[in-house]
């Protein structure tokens, strides 16, 4: 399948924008202090600095946590290597091409117990996700 392919069946008629449960966003920002919300609109965003589609940021010399849409993940993979620290939350889909290119850019699995509940959503997640985590500045 082609990557045209994959956005346009993963995006078709799916919510890109779902946002993170806050309980767990704060116990990963109390870890990791992030400076930057990575792929945020005007709804969503967690951070008060946050770069969307709209007004994209740089992720040099930032903490980055990142919420990357589902359709087009590897874009957010190629940014991690150039913040300070960069934490992906996104589906456990350990056969796809982004996943590799991740941790062949040495990136740290990370997987956590349960499924989330995104945003408004009335169930869970019925996918299984984990954390990419990417450190290649300070970490403290």
């Amino acid at each position: 399948m082609s990557k045209d392919q994959y956005i346009n069946w993963y995006g078709k008629g799916r919510v890109q924008t779902w946002t993170t449960p806050r309980d767990f966003f704060d116990k990963l920002h109390a870890k990791y202090q992030f400076t930057l919300d990575g792929a945020a609109d005007e709804h969503n965003a967690l951070l008060p600095r946050a770069s969307t589609a709209f007004h994209p940021l740089p992720w040099n010399g930032e903490r980055v946590f990142c919420n990357p849409p589902w359709s087009d993940i590897q874009s957010f993979v190629n940014l991690a290597p150039y913040a300070d620290l960069a934490v992906l939350l996104v589906p456990a889909r350990t056969n796809s091409k982004w996943f590799w290119n991740a941790l062949n850019t040495g990136a740290r699995v990370r997987f956590f117990l349960g499924r989330l509940k995104f945003g408004t959503a009335k169930y869970c997640s019925p996918v299984d996700c984990l954390l990419l985590e990417f450190t290649n500045g300070p970490t403290s």
